[in-house]
């Protein structure tokens, strides 16, 4: 009998290809996603991967600065001390040693014709290029610069920027602007482009000289001679540079960059993965949705089979080979579709400013198995219910006519509330308690919104009826018989109706929690600045976020001439150092105590930032309490050249506005720094009270003209350039989530298809009575329209319930006010309404163009 069972679950499905076809369809989107966020990662991983091992693939050790302690948290800088350039001369020399290269990274910026930064979509950077080196960097066309009036850039920026060998370039590094002959471009053995990076590149001794280095250089690099024992020729080195530095090999350096790279990846790839299985649990409803309306239409075929010796078993074993069937295809489709969909989030990402390289797809087992896992797993799922219903339909049903779900039972509503008051403690516990830290906060946190999300969806069921009618009633009233029909055929089937808005339903809450969210993030940053910032600019970096070479830091003389004009008051870089607070890795921002007390209030709490000096140590009041350190207190420091210094607590603060913790002193931090090139990461002046602000304003921005790697902003247009940020998260936002969306419309569709079906015979007799075809189309059409309203509807509530939990559980520092924004809430009704309209395009068709006598017919 199993292999009966097989051939009628065979042609069950070919009998109803076009609702299977929408159900692998639905799957294919679920699984797609899942698919596309491993593609995508695992894609980078090995781009990123192939880049570092084609720049140490001839490096056989390197000597390097040694750091007084590590720091694994991620973003944090574990980047060694540079070295001094003399070191290459005391490595010449030791038997075993073939090549001593110095290398060195610095910011430098390729300049347009205008001269502004070019736009790239990674870093930018400068280092130094003579010959064929260590560092897997090769010619790609001409030769290698010489001497101070001749440069190199990277093959793909050339071909980008349209820059040809002899063409004059012009770039900017911390020591000035300059032009020089373009004598070639470089890039590695196997790419042009060095992942969306830009590369200027000069002879050694004017890199020194340009790139302000004072002397020092990153790394220096070092090849063998063949044969060469490695431990014997380490050991000498030790001998000839001291214990100051550290020496590493190919592999511990290849190692070191693929973690750098995999917290990146891991990070961003669990995010991929978050939305993708949101898309996956949208995807659940409508599978559900489906199989349970195909079950109640099919009622009668289904009772045949049991009056003919096929037992309950049997039943539920073809409605699960079905099932299993309509996986199988949508995970297979849903893999390969998961290699466009990578493409697609690169392409939305880089669309809002990031920096992602174009690299080849990567298809590894594991995203096959997750993904197989994931279709199958959410249809079998999906299909344990309509399955165990099908199972139990008496054989005396054959002679039933009706067709459809039965009635809603008093339990669902009990089910469904518990279900949700169960989420929704689940998921306060893990915001605002977190037992078990992060993964407390996941398990509890998520869980608890899918609970949640469960629950509303099944208590929705019960109140369909009033509230689709509320929804229908102007509908009815302005669009007279086809508005009423409409709205009477969604408030009938309330089971059917919560079912398929429930997956709309989820998409729109978490736009709306999202749209919470941002809108009081957005409130908070601007009632910040205007609580505690008084000064008139800001100056970031032109080229990207931090403060080191090749990304968006600038160097200190920038604000040093900022502070010279006599337009300015005052002015204060930020500068950061990683250090260790009694042996904790802190973030210790370096600034001007007199000129920030004029700034910034940071709300002081004990003591000032005017009694600040290079002994002293402000912190803020959350961080002081876990560090355990009170006013006065004294906290060994050390910084990661292995200075070390006793700091006393001067002043407790209250405001960290700009999310920073702990200030020390920038005259101390030049100290310990030596001869270190310094970076700052973003900067704050203020006009005189005297000064015309327009002449004020004009005296600014003239003088950064001089400084194309940074720029410089009032504190509207700062303000204006946070709020763009954080509209560029929630489209981003919206954009991943627009897969779930877009299966609840189709699932909208698949269920009106189905209720069209369901109810040929009336629609028939409607026709048959004098009910146009336009009416008819009209009648589906705001079926639809109600149908998505009021998923919609449910979703805004609810999803503004979670964004005011969110923007609760985040600390006040980060959301102090709540905000919400109407325009979204009546762009996403707006939305539902649209949406309604498309997904009724083909139901309404085809109710419209039925054969009269044909559907009067059917039984």
């Amino acid at each position: 009998m199993a292999g009966s069972t097989a051939l009628i679950a065979r042609r069950s499905i070919r009998a109803r290809l076009g609702r299977t076809i929408a159900i692998v369809f639905a799957v294919v989107a679920g699984v797609s996603f899942v698919a596309g966020s491993f593609v995508l990662a695992d894609s980078l991983t090995r781009s990123f991967d192939g880049l570092i091992e084609d720049l140490v693939q001839d490096v056989d050790l390197q000597v390097r600065g040694l750091n007084a302690f590590e720091d694994d948290s991620f973003g944090s800088d574990n980047s060694p001390p540079p070295v001094p350039i003399e070191i290459v001369d005391q490595l010449d020399g030791i038997d075993g040693i073939a090549v001593v290269e110095p290398d060195l990274t610095a910011r430098a910026q390729i300049l347009n014709e205008d001269g502004q930064p070019i736009t790239v979509t990674g870093p930018m950077f400068g280092t130094q290029y003579e010959t064929d080196t260590l560092a897997g960097v090769e010619v790609k066309d001409g030769r290698a610069p010489m001497g101070p009036d001749e440069l190199v850039v990277d093959a793909a920026t050339a071909t980008r920027e349209g820059l040809d060998v002899g063409d004059p370039v012009s770039y900017s590094t911390d020591t000035g602007i300059y032009t020089g002959t373009l004598v070639g471009t470089v890039g590695t053995p196997d790419s042009d482009s060095f992942l969306g990076s830009s590369i200027v590149a000069l002879d050694l001794e004017t890199a020194l000289d340009r790139y302000g280095t004072n002397g020092l250089v990153d790394q220096i690099n070092i090849g063998l001679e063949d044969g060469a024992d490695i431990v014997s020729v380490e050991s000498s080195i030790v001998a000839a540079v001291g214990d100051d530095y550290e020496i590493v090999d190919r592999d511990t350096l290849i190692e070191e960059f693929q973690d750098q790279i995999g917290q990146f990846i891991g990070i961003f790839g669990t995010g991929l993965l978050i939305f993708a299985f949101v898309t996956a649990f949208v995807a659940a409803f409508i599978i559900n949705n489906v199989f349970q309306i195909t079950i109640g239409q099919r009622l009668r075929e289904l009772a045949l089979l049991r009056a003919i010796g096929a037992s309950g078993k049997q039943v539920r074993r073809m409605i699960t080979l079905e099932a299993l069937g309509v996986g199988i295809a949508g995970t297979i489709i849903g893999v390969l579709a998961g290699l466009g969909v990578a493409q697609m989030i690169v392409l939305a990402f880089n669309a809002a400013g990031a920096g992602f390289p174009s690299s080849a797809p990567v298809l590894l087992p594991r995203t096959i198995l997750v993904s197989a896992i994931v279709g199958i797993g959410v249809t079998m799922v999906s299909v344990i219910v309509p399955a165990r219903r099908a199972a139990k339909i008496p054989p005396v049903a054959a002679m039933r006519p009706e067709l459809g779900f039965a009635a809603i039972r008093s339990r669902r509503l009990v089910v469904g509330a518990v279900t949700a008051t169960i989420g929704l403690a689940m998921l306060l516990i893990g915001l605002f308690v977190s037992p078990g830290g992060t993964v407390g906060l996941i398990v509890l946190g998520g869980g608890g919104t899918l609970l949640l999300f469960l629950g509303v969806a099944s208590v929705s069921a019960t109140v369909a009826t009033p509230v689709t009618r509320a929804i229908g009633w102007p509908v009815a009233k302005l669009f007279k018989t086809p508005g009423k029909l409409a709205r009477d055929n969604v408030a009938r089937a309330p089971r059917r109706t919560s079912s398929s808005a429930a997956a709309l339903m989820i998409g729109v809450a978490l736009v709306s929690a999202a749209a919470v969210f941002a809108s009081s993030l957005r409130v908070s940053i601007s009632a910040a600045l205007e609580r505690s910032v008084s000064a008139d600019y800001i100056v970031q970096g032109s080229g990207g976020a931090g403060g080191g070479p090749g990304d968006g830091g600038f160097p200190p003389v920038v604000v040093e001439t900022l502070a010279e004009l006599p337009e300015i008051e005052t002015a204060t870089p930020f500068r950061v150092v990683t250090a260790q607070v009694d042996d904790d890795s802190k973030v210790l921002t370096a600034v001007d105590p007199q000129a920030s007390a004029q700034l910034v209030d940071f709300d002081n709490i004990e003591g000032s930032f005017d009694d600040l000096s290079p002994t002293s140590l402000a912190v803020h009041d959350e961080a002081a309490e876990s560090a355990d350190l009170e006013f006065g207190d004294t906290a060994t420091v050390t910084f990661q050249n292995g200075e070390v210094r006793d700091l006393t607590v001067d002043l407790i603060f209250g405001d960290n506005s700009f999310g920073l913790n702990w200030f020390i002193d920038l005259e101390l931090l030049d100290e310990i720094s030596g001869g270190e090139t310094q970076s700052d990461v973003f900067a704050l002046a203020a006009l005189k009270d005297d000064v015309d602000p327009d002449e004020g304003d004009a005296a600014v921005r003239a003088a950064f003209e001089q400084f194309p790697q940074a720029s410089v902003q009032s504190n509207a247009e700062f303000l204006q350039e946070q709020e763009d940020q954080i509209n560029q998260l929630l489209f981003l936002i919206a954009i991943l989530l627009l897969f779930a969306i877009v299966i609840a419309v189709i699932g909208i569709s698949i269920t009106l298809a189905l209720g069209v079906y369901e109810r040929t015979r009336e629609i028939g007799l409607l026709r048959a009575v004098g009910m146009s075809k336009r009416q008819t189309r009209k009648s589906v059409r705001w079926e639809a329209v109600i149908v998505s309203v009021f998923g919609a509807l449910i979703g805004v509530v609810l999803g503004t319930f979670l964004g005011v939990v969110l923007s609760e559980a985040v600390p006040e520092s980060i959301i102090s006010d709540l905000a919400f924004s109407p325009m979204i809430i009546i762009m996403i009704l707006i939305g539902a309404v649209i949406a309604g309209l498309l997904a009724a395009l083909y139901p309404s068709y085809k109710a419209s163009n039925m054969n009269v006598l044909d559907a009067i017919a059917t039984e």
